[in-house]
């Protein structure tokens, strides 16, 4: 078999019992999410909550995993989200190894089930499985457990793990591979329940291709001719010799006289990476300076990532200084929204080895603290709401803390700006053992559980930034393409993390050649000048629809959406015109079987319908628009001053966004009153038993 493996592992926890069996009915759904919604929606049961016994965890890699394709090592997880309304299903996406390591061992997907009485860590070496023991881990932080499962283990294991915050309950707690690559959405917190501290896998099969050659060929296209930097950047940050166009705010940052600093050997310089030497790339993209600013040049070890991705967007930085000041370890490697929000939490920055350092310091220790804790931050919600209750002098806090726990944290430490306020915060947090561990619930649950004190402000305020009160963060919305990025929001239980839109508006070619291209493909106006927006049309729906469709390819087959799709390319000599017939080239070559850009369309579209009829099961309804598309007041309110398309600001209009949702609902064949499929569009698709499901509980559109 190509591409796939053919098989799935699934594990009893509570029984001890692995078995193996096929995957490929679920080939129809490419793999990787798409797989695993399906396999959650045939065995877990509507009305399952996420801490039952019933709920299942279901870890999965698509077809190009193990293939050698560029950024093909992203590891899709869906389960029973924790943290927002209704406890609809969620899909965490993880980079690292441990998709890759899973393919090596034989699997497409792994399915986890029941509850263990015990700690038990679930061990894979191929076709040896076993459920262990893991007392020895229990209480650990994921550091630690790594290091002592691969003593026992071997040093090659790739280890996913929970930590403090997934052991003790905590609702926004996730799970990390290799030091820094999450799997949000409480993730953690579910594994915990089931006593699962970690899985160790070890794969020493092959991943067959049907046409390597082809592969090679495709690999090499991408990397010399399409792809730019993460976020596909295709415009350098500094002029460098090749290049027509820079753009200081994007993240292909690398240039000459900019170092990995604390390199072995002495300094890198990252030099240039023009297009067409594809053995540069992994200099092009210095993100902890993207993240942290120029003085963190000088603790960069240098730029690492996920297995297969020659972009390397994690910085790997060791910082002695900090070390020795606070006693938090020296060497972590994160990237993006992880490195900078908890320094949020304190008013003013203790230096610590030069002036102006304090800020890195502090955002850099809540960093490598939360990810040792397996505390999830849901892309700034967590550090926001504590900010929220800690303002005018803990004002909230005060409220809803007994005097005698709040009286217990050190605020002197936070009046001085001390990032291990930070450390003692975080660690409070994770243990679960005070009210104030309810503020990592997750935005929705802690405006239910303090509604009377809170009303309805808290959630809809620009402050917490949520996309929309069931409780999922804005991940690049409105100020994002205006309606086409709110409306890639919108389609999910949590944040979008839908890239494919920013990757485009932030690749930093001038306005005026992005509209030139995205028309070319999408029509006119599909893509507004920024904070320059235009009512909603068709072709902004249109525009819409693809980039949630091709988030799905990317999380089903699996690659990153992080740098896909190859919208743009870096050359001149293509105009700047990427290709978006790639992955489905790729499926072919992979796999064997004949795939084209409407086919593989069709397949994520179907995993978006299933997604949306389990959705619609969740909330017993089928009115979308009113109960689950609401989006936040602030996306209308924010810049008084303004009025909506004018120039000079982001935000959007009441009535537009209605019609906007209609016009979104009819792209995706939903009935454009409720915005819930409809039995056509279902059986369409081949869902005929889902729509026969819906309509047995009155949840289809009349």
């Amino acid at each position: 078999m190509n591409g796939w493996t053919g098989k799935m592992l699934r594990v009893n926890v509570g029984t001890k019992q692995c078995s193996v069996e096929s995957s490929e009915k679920y080939f129809d759904y490419i793999g990787g999410k798409g797989m695993a919604n399906r396999i959650l929606y045939d065995e877990v049961p509507a009305g399952t909550k996420p801490l039952d016994e019933a709920s299942k965890v279901v870890f999965a890699a698509g077809p190009n995993c193990g293939g050698s394709a560029p950024c093909s090592s992203r590891t899709s997880i869906s389960f029973l989200s924790t943290f927002t309304k209704n406890n609809a299903v969620v899909d965490a996406h993880m980079g690292g190894d441990t998709a890759i390591m899973m393919k090596y061992a034989g699997y497409d997907a792994i399915i986890i089930e029941g509850k263990s009485e015990t700690p038990v860590y679930i061990n894979i070496k191929d076709d040896d499985v076993s459920v262990k023991d893991a007392t020895f881990v229990w209480g650990k932080t994921t550091m630690d457990t790594v290091a002592e499962i691969c003593r026992v283990e071997g040093s090659g294991v790739n280890v996913v793990t929970i930590g403090p915050a997934g052991e003790n309950g905590i609702l926004m707690s996730n799970m990390m591979n290799n030091g820094g690559h999450s799997g949000g959405g409480g993730l953690g917190c579910i594994m915990g329940s089931k006593k699962v501290k970690a899985l160790a896998i070890y794969g020493t099969q092959a991943v067959h291709v049907a046409d390597a050659k082809k592969v090679l060929e495709l690999n090499n296209y991408v990397m010399s001719d399409l792809m730019g930097s993460n976020n596909n950047h295709v415009v350098p940050t500094v002029a460098q010799s090749w290049s027509e166009y820079e753009n200081a705010s994007t993240r292909w940052t690398g240039h000459p006289g900019l170092t990995w600093g604390a390199a072995e050997g002495g300094p890198v310089d990252t030099g240039e990476s023009p297009p067409g030497e594809p053995t540069k790339m992994g200099y092009r993209c210095q993100k902890a300076v993207f993240d942290w600013g120029d003085l963190v040049e000088k603790y960069t070890v240098k730029m690492t990532g996920c297995a297969t991705c020659p972009v390397r967007c994690y910085g790997s930085l060791v910082v002695p200084a900090l070390e020795e000041k606070t006693g938090v370890k020296a060497a972590h490697a994160n990237t993006c929204m992880a490195n900078g929000a908890y320094a949020k939490l304190l008013p003013s920055f203790q230096d610590i080895a030069e002036e102006g350092d304090g800020e890195f310091m502090a955002g850099y220790l809540g960093c490598t603290i939360a990810d040792d804790l397996g505390l999830w931050d849901n892309y700034g919600d967590l550090s926001a709401t504590l900010v929220y209750f800690m303002n005018n002098d803990c004002e909230l806090l005060k409220k809803i803390l007994p005097e005698e726990e709040f009286n217990s944290i050190p605020w002197d430490k936070r009046n001085a700006g001390d990032p291990t306020f930070i450390k003692d915060m975080l660690e409070l947090i994770a243990s679960n053992k005070g009210e104030i561990s309810h503020l990592a619930d997750g935005a929705y649950n802690v405006s239910e559980r303090y509604h009377d004190i809170l009303g309805d402000e808290y959630i809809h305020s620009q402050a917490m930034t949520l996309w929309g009160p069931i409780g999922g963060k804005r991940h690049h919305g409105n100020e994002c393409a205006a309606q086409v990025g709110l409306l890639t929001n919108i389609i999910y239980n949590r944040d979008g993390m839908c890239h494919t839109i920013v990757n485009i508006t932030g690749s930093g070619l001038p306005y005026d050649l992005q509209k030139s291209i995205i028309e070319e493909i999408f029509g006119t106006g599909a893509l507004d000048k920024p904070k320059a927006y235009t009512p909603m049309n068709e072709n902004k729906a249109k525009f819409a629809k693809f980039g949630v469709i091709r988030q799905v390819i990317h999380d089903s087959m699996t690659l990153c959406n992080w740098v896909w799709p190859m919208t743009f390319s870096p050359r001149k000599d293509r105009g700047y015109k990427g290709d978006l017939s790639v992955e489905a080239q790729y499926m072919t070559a992979v796999t064997g079987k004949e795939w084209t850009e409407d086919s593989l369309n069709e397949a994520a579209e179907r995993v978006i319908q299933l997604q949306r009829a389990m959705t619609v099961e969740a909330f017993g309804t089928t009115d979308m628009r009113n109960e689950h598309d609401v989006v936040s007041n602030f996306i209308f309110d924010m810049d008084p001053d303004f009025k909506a398309f004018e120039e000079g600001t982001v935000k959007l209009d009441r009535d537009d966004w209605q019609t906007a949702l209609t016009m979104f609902y009819k792209e995706f064949g939903w009935d454009e009153t409720t915005g819930a499929p409809t039995r056509a569009t279902l059986e369409k698709f081949g869902l005929t038993d889902v729509a026969d499901a819906l309509a047995a509980k009155n949840l289809l559109p009349a």
